[in-house]
């Protein structure tokens, strides 16, 4: 830990190397204590956490997506905001490997390699969509307009959908300190809004989607949400076991509640452990049908998860995803796909 790298005029140190998928959640486990120790990011980029979803063809471990919700779950039982800030650099990573040159994606990989985090802006139901636009300017390009972010912005790099004036998108690659990025305070619904005003692209930072892109990075990104509010719920329901009385003194009421809750948890675990493995063969075969069935499959663990986290039944946005996939079903393939 005592070599340093150079990251836009501030010394780092160079991260932890994890050889085995085996490690992850030794690592994961070990950091930790760190994290009231130094700040989260740092933390993070220290333990070499942030580089093993890179791809096996640029150099990185490529573990699995249920090892990526494992550690993020691991993570949220003891602090949301790293396990936020974790489940969306692996967002943020999904969306390179789907997206650019492969000198554009090794460029970035190696970033995440030396211990840089990522963060992903867009629209929590869409997240290669956002309100940001670019054009060209100069030797480059000029990007304008508004984001989501559903993260804390401790990150090195921002991942941005945008649109160029013919309407196609692309990943524009920023970084968080660039002049005209601003981000504000939390909002209501615990995102923040990313501002972005006249900010320089290079060229080589604009990255090209594949057609099945938003797919693979919605699945991902659900996947790990409902790893994160897996998390949680563990450590709430240790908590109210832990303060309710034995046995022969809980109430009936009681009882129910702690029940519910298991059959939840296990119910979400269950699908978790679908849903990773679906999007591991999306990621080795992407064919249409494996991308369509990972995305399926995430979208149910979405709805399953949110309401287990809130208790509340379906609203507009949640109908909307349930008639989707009844229009998949039905058209029997990936028309009305979700």
């Amino acid at each position: 830990m005592g070599t340093i790298t150079h990251l836009h005029e501030r010394l780092r140190a160079v991260p932890n190397r994890i050889d085995t998928e085996g490690d992850v959640l030794t690592v994961a486990s070990a950091v930790l204590p760190a994290l009231a120790q130094m700040p989260v990011a740092e933390a993070l980029g220290r333990s070499g956490l942030l580089a093993v979803s890179v791809p096996s063809d640029f150099g990185g471990l490529d573990v699995s997506n249920l090892v990526l919700a494992e550690a993020v779950s691991l993570f949220a039982a003891v602090s949301t905001r790293a396990a936020a800030i974790l489940a969306s650099h692996f967002s943020a990573l999904e969306a390179i490997r789907n997206a650019g040159s492969e000198e554009q994606r090794r460029s970035a990989f190696a970033r995440a390699a030396a211990g840089e985090g990522f963060l992903l802006a867009g629209r929590a139901a869409a997240r290669l969509e956002s309100d940001a636009q670019f054009r060209p300017e100069g030797m480059g390009f000029r990007l304008e307009g508004e984001a989501k972010i559903a993260a804390p912005a401790d990150a090195d790099w921002l991942a941005i959908p945008a649109a160029d004036p013919s309407g196609e998108n692309a990943l524009l690659l920023v970084p968080r300190n660039a002049p005209g990025v601003t981000i504000s305070e939390t909002g209501d619904d615990a995102s923040s809004r990313l501002v972005l005003a006249g900010v320089h692209v290079a060229a080589d930072s604009v990255l090209a989607p594949t057609r099945h892109a938003a797919r693979m990075v919605e699945s991902v990104d659900r996947l790990l949400l409902a790893a994160a509010i897996l998390g949680q719920a563990r450590k709430e329901l240790d908590t109210l076991v832990a303060v309710i009385p034995a046995e022969g003194d809980a109430t009936v009421a009681s009882a129910q509640v702690i029940g519910w809750r298991q059959v939840e948890i296990e119910t979400i675990h269950a699908l978790i452990l679908r849903v990773a493995a679906a999007i591991d063969a999306a990621q080795v075969n992407p064919a249409g049908g494996t991308i369509a069935e990972a995305h399926r499959l995430a979208t149910i663990l979405g709805i399953t998860t949110q309401r287990m986290q809130t208790g509340i039944t379906a609203g507009e946005e949640e109908e909307a995803l349930v008639a989707a996939l009844g229009l998949q079903l039905i058209a029997g393939g990936e028309q009305g796909s979700v």
